[in-house]
């Protein structure tokens, strides 16, 4: 039986956390999420990045580096790190669970006739949104006062400062109000907040536009095995599934494919198992569209 992507997903998290908790028992000085590494080689998250060059007003030699790195995987993998890395997604399910597993379409249950499909989202299109504003916002007052103001309600950084507050009680016995003070703020971010990933994280915005520029990894349907553009049948799945709200089958109704986190969701939901993910995907000859049939709306339907 293949293995669901949110179980890989798990574990890699689950991964980190683990290497981060080794790092500070075995003082390794590997870091965090938020700043990894080894020792005096430490890569910032690129938000933190930019916040260390304008907060210092210098060039700061590590905090470009560990930009443009960012950047060369953001380019070749998107917003990987969104799924595959950040606890906030495993986090965010313990409170808010998406339509994913929403009882799809049967083969059986397809529909008479076909029907040509809207565009599908295109890599493009970017779309500015409240998270890019929040952006604006973060930076414009780190420039102002001279340090990473972001950092101070970021929901990774608090996660894992969580962590090393934790470590320091036990190791050190040094108690702490931060112990209580940065649960409660993640719990808050995702409870009040619910859609912050989505809607606020700056953090999101930023690898969204670095995203932009992204081609590889994309989520592809294979036309001849899916069920809507197969069968005519007004399957909802892959669209229910997918947090970022992506519609394959309607540019209309979708964000724009630089917002894909690589999560797979849409893959492991599809009833038919039409959705891969290639590195690269060839584009196919457009058809006629005088020899195919009107197009019909995939329903908005969650």
């Amino acid at each position: 039986m293949k293995t669901r992507a949110s179980r890989l997903r798990r574990l890699t998290i689950a991964a980190a956390a683990v290497l981060i908790v080794a790092g500070l028992l075995l003082r390794t000085g590997t870091g965090t999420v938020s700043a990894f590494g080894y020792r005096s080689i430490v890569a910032v998250c690129p938000l933190g990045s930019i916040e260390v060059l304008l907060g210092s007003k210098a060039l700061v030699p590590v905090a470009l580096i560990s930009f443009v790195v960012v950047l060369v995987i953001a380019v070749f993998l998107g917003r990987v790190f969104c799924a595959w890395i950040c606890p906030m997604p495993v986090m965010r399910r313990w409170f808010h669970r998406p339509g994913i597993g929403v009882q799809a379409p049967t083969v059986d249950q397809a529909e008479a006739g076909r029907c040509r499909p809207h565009a599908a989202a295109k890599t493009s299109r970017l779309k500015i949104d409240s998270r890019h504003w929040v952006l604006g916002g973060a930076l414009l007052s780190t420039a102002i006062f001279g340090f990473p103001v972001f950092c101070l309600v970021c929901p990774i950084g608090l996660t894992f400062g969580t962590l090393a507050v934790l470590w320091r009680l036990l190791h050190f016995d040094e108690p702490s109000w931060s112990l209580l003070v940065f649960p409660a703020m993640v719990v808050l971010e995702l409870t009040v907040f619910r859609s912050w990933c989505r809607k606020v994280c700056p953090l999101g915005a930023l690898l969204s536009l670095m995203s932009s520029l992204n081609i590889f990894v994309r989520p592809k349907i294979d036309e001849e095995v899916c069920l809507v553009t197969s069968k005519g049948v007004d399957c909802n799945a892959c669209k229910t599934a997918c947090f970022e709200e992506i519609h394959l089958h309607d540019a209309d109704l979708s964000q724009p494919l630089s917002e894909c986190t690589k999560c797979r969701d849409c893959a492991d939901v599809c009833p038919v198992h039409a959705i891969t993910f290639p590195f690269f995907a060839k584009k196919r000859a457009s058809k006629d569209p005088a020899n195919e049939e009107e197009p019909c709306r995939v329903s908005a339907k969650s």
